[in-house]
């Protein structure tokens, strides 16, 4: 069965409980074995107790600390071939639907909590890469993660050790997540059989070592928050206007604005094409007539014949209001929401020659989001998702700027 690189996700809300250390079962379910601290016995007797719900939410707010997470949950009715491509994803087992929610809960949490993440490191994967890319919107493929099953490259974690005693964060300074499979570097010691979307949470001991000091499963993410459920209702009035693009040259996401009958999207979606098909939210496919394009500022406007189904999605005072750290979401087609802060209001990006005033975000959407909305808790638009070539940071023109050029376009094109 072909398998693609499918995304989604869901807006939750946070961390509740934490796991303590315990029994955890046998080899974990990829077929993997368990780390080497994992088969004699998890903790050893030196190990210190691990950290109690408020204490480690506490500690992961404040930083410091290496997360080995596993992959979210994956489709085991079509395992990987018996030789995996690792730049084909066909050839492996991926991430079900319950999985990409798990990884965008996992995110969720992340940002609902404050809690800072840094480097992203993932396996070459693509269940790893996949679950990276949900849960934090960026990853770094380290070679070596997948090499320590069924049987441990001794070389690849070696490697591995000395990467992690020299980059793993010190007090202060951001989280480090590994996204990777049930066994993960045996630096990261007393090691333990973690379930897809676990977290083993490790914080340093000394310069050359580590102390496990809590797990967390992927629901354990969602449970309560002061905010729970408090962005839930708005974010699925924002899907509701927001459709899925389908051109010659690739998809991305469209929504309905305040102007009968106009949406508006990312240039690089539409590319060159005069007409393209879009999915609204219930399903129903319709042909769009592209009124033109700014790839200065990549914005392009769309038309359907009947927008009936779409709601109106409006800006309010939403940027005017809007402050550095503030917490966003960046929606696309199918429901996909990717949550996270602001970093800057007032930033730019050089693409294609000129300089393009941007919104720069904590998070990247995934790409097939690229033309949505990036909207605030109340759901009013700040700006439309944009990507860049080589940025790492979550990107969105400006509002008031893709509205100019959207009213330009409607004028220009329907003359």
């Amino acid at each position: 069965m072909a398998r693609g690189r499918a995304r989604g996700g869901t807006v939750a809300a946070v961390l509740a409980a934490v796991l303590l250390l315990g029994a955890c079962g046998g080899p974990g379910d990829d077929g993997e074995p368990r780390s080497r601290s994992a088969e004699t016995g998890g903790t050893s007797p030196e190990s210190p107790e691990p950290a109690g719900q408020g204490d480690l939410l506490d500690r992961l707010r404040e930083g410091g600390l290496t997360l080995v997470i596993r992959h979210a949950a994956t489709d085991r009715s079509d395992p990987d071939d018996a030789e995996v491509d690792l730049d084909d994803c066909s050839t492996q087992r991926n991430l079900s639907d319950e999985g990409r929610t798990e990884a965008a809960m996992i995110g969720d949490g992340v940002a609902d909590l404050g809690i800072p993440v840094g480097a992203v490191w993932a396996s070459p994967y693509c269940r790893s890469r996949d679950t990276a890319e949900l849960a934090f919107g960026r990853a770094e493929v380290v070679d070596g993660l997948e090499r320590l099953y069924p049987v441990r490259d001794e070389r690849a974690d070696d490697r591995l050790n000395d990467r992690i005693l020299a980059e793993a964060p010190r007090p202060g300074e951001p989280n480090l997540a590994i996204v990777s499979h049930g066994v993960y570097p045996s630096v990261l010691a007393p090691g333990v059989s973690i379930a897809e979307g676990e977290a083993a949470v490790y914080a340093r001991d000394g310069d050359d070592g580590f102390d496990l000091i809590g797990r967390l499963g992927p629901r354990e993410w969602t449970e309560s928050s002061p905010d729970r459920g408090r962005p839930a209702s708005a974010m699925a009035e924002v899907s509701g206007s927001v459709v899925a693009v389908r051109a010659p040259g690739g998809t991305g996401s469209a929504f309905r604005v305040a102007v009968p009958g106009i949406l508006v999207t990312s240039a690089q979606v539409v590319d060159g094409a005069d007409e393209v098909a879009v999915r609204l939210p219930d399903g129903t496919e319709l042909v769009a007539r592209v009124l033109g394009r700014r790839p200065d500022v990549d914005i392009a406007a769309l038309r359907v014949d009947d927008d009936s189904a779409l709601p109106a999605l409006h800006s309010g005072s939403g940027l005017a209001d809007a402050r550095p750290g503030d917490r966003v979401h960046a929606v696309g087609a199918d429901g996909d929401v990717t949550t996270g802060t602001v970093r800057d209001l007032d930033s730019s990006v050089r693409a294609g020659g000129t300089e393009r005033p941007v919104i720069r975000l904590d998070r990247r959407a995934p790409r097939a989001a690229t033309g949505g909305p990036l909207v605030d808790e109340d759901g009013y638009v700040l700006g439309v998702l944009t990507t860049t070539p080589g940025e790492p940071d979550g990107l969105a023109i400006p509002v008031d700027v893709a509205r100019d050029a959207a009213l330009g376009l409607v004028r220009d094109g329907e003359t």
